[in-house]
């Protein structure tokens, strides 16, 4: 057994659950202060997500973070500015634009995933592995977790990082954590869509937003213009429950019941088709019906049928909520932290979970560098590592909790 000393002499090698861009970013920033790391990813490659992918928009607070690890520039590089929010009407065609106060970067997942990874694989202490995700976590002893793969095959590791999603298997493995929290589900879902090339009145600086001609219609659209070379567009579809009144056949899926959280990975989410459509029935047909007579400006513009062939029903919404006795992100001996959607999993109407991940590792590599110079080490002690996951699980969450609550309140729907 390690004494404190030898604790201290000791380096931490930290096991990342999750190659997505907050595990990423973390372990960038985890090698600019000397740790060792390894990424761990389910996803054979970053554009397994390409046909599933929505865009996302990185604010002020995500770009900040890019920069703190270095990698703004390539990410400015392979991104797209977004300058403007722009109202599309949906009857006329007409369209405002609303400067944004400052310029966002827009990015597939995939896309921003591959930058980070390009960055990653280059640092000296940072290894990525990808194939198969992480399935359970087990502490081994006072300084040391097992951490068993989806291949079957066992890893060691000194601290493991949650950076695997909403459903987390890393938080599902230590009941100190899993209990904290619970899967909030808001009466909204979305249809989302893939339009292979960009519309000619549309421009890639910003993102439309769109509504229905009738206000009985309790839906709205927001378009993206993707980054890639192609230039598409990402279409969502953001529906209220109200929106099956008069359009039943849109049901999404059922809510998943709590023992099946995470045994689908990406596929937990969405649904090729909902189960209500007959034979005779056409999904594609009856949502281009709708396009045609409640956004027949929009509709006109699409000039592409084929894009309703695309479309997915997606889950109702869901966020992880915290329980009023929650405390912390990390577990309380301080080998265990949670970053991202598996620590603070939010709806998307506000456009933050991303922003919000990436400011996560931010704030835990933060704190691992905080408590060196506080311990006037240069190289990081395995109870330096331990105090950074505390710190940074007991600091987090009143931090990220606002933005959570004021997201998942824009997915309530109103009549």
């Amino acid at each position: 057994m390690a004494t404190n000393q030898q604790q201290q002499q000791q380096h931490p090698l930290v096991l990342i659950a999750g190659g997505g861009p907050a595990g990423l970013l973390l372990s960038i920033l985890l090698d600019k202060i000397g740790v060792d790391s390894v990424v761990i990813e389910r996803a054979s490659e970053p554009d397994e997500w390409s046909s599933k992918s929505y865009t996302l928009v990185l604010g002020q607070n995500g770009k900040a973070s890019l920069a703190e690890a270095g990698c703004l520039e390539a990410a400015t590089e392979a991104g797209i500015e977004r300058r403007f929010v722009y109202f599309y009407d949906a009857s006329s065609g007409d369209v405002k634009a609303m400067p944004k106060q400052a310029p966002g970067l827009g990015f597939t997942r995939p896309l921003l995933v591959q930058v980070l990874e390009k960055v990653a694989v280059e640092c000296p202490r940072v290894t990525v592995k990808r194939g198969a995700g992480v399935s359970h976590v087990t502490k081994k002893d006072k300084f040391s977790l097992e951490v068993a793969l989806e291949d079957g095959s066992v890893v060691s590791a000194s601290h493991v990082i949650g950076a695997d999603g909403k459903w987390s298997n890393v938080r599902e493995s230590f009941p100190e954590l899993s209990t904290q929290f619970t899967i909030q589900t808001c009466p909204s879902f979305g249809v989302h869509m893939n339009l292979s090339t960009l519309p000619v009145s549309f421009k890639s600086d910003g993102t439309y937003v769109i509504k229905p001609s009738s206000p009985d219609c309790k839906f709205y659209i927001i378009a993206s213009p993707r980054p890639e070379t192609d230039q598409g567009l990402s279409i969502s579809m953001v529906c209220y429950d109200q929106t099956l009144e008069k359009y039943p056949w849109l049901a999404p899926p059922a809510d998943m019941k709590v023992g099946d959280y995470g045994k689908g990975g990406w596929e937990d989410e969405y649904s090729a088709l909902p189960g209500t459509i007959t034979a005779e029935e056409s999904f594609s047909d009856n949502l281009m019906k709708l396009f045609e007579d409640e956004l027949p400006a929009f509709y006109n513009a699409i000039k592409d049928d084929a894009i309703f062939q695309t479309a997915r029903i997606n889950r109702r919404v869901t966020w992880l909520k915290m329980n009023a006795e929650g405390t912390s992100y990390s577990t309380q001996d301080g080998m265990v932290a949670l970053i991202g959607d598996a620590a603070h999993a939010m709806t998307a109407a506000m456009g933050e979970g991303c922003n919000t991940a990436m400011g996560s590792a931010v704030k835990l590599a933060d704190r691992v560098k905080a408590i060196m110079e506080q311990n006037g080490e240069k190289e990081c002690s395995l109870s330096t590592m331990s105090d950074a996951f505390i710190q940074y699980g007991c600091s987090r969450p009143a931090e990220v909790k606002p933005v959570q609550e004021g997201s998942a309140a824009r997915n309530m729907g109103h009549k």
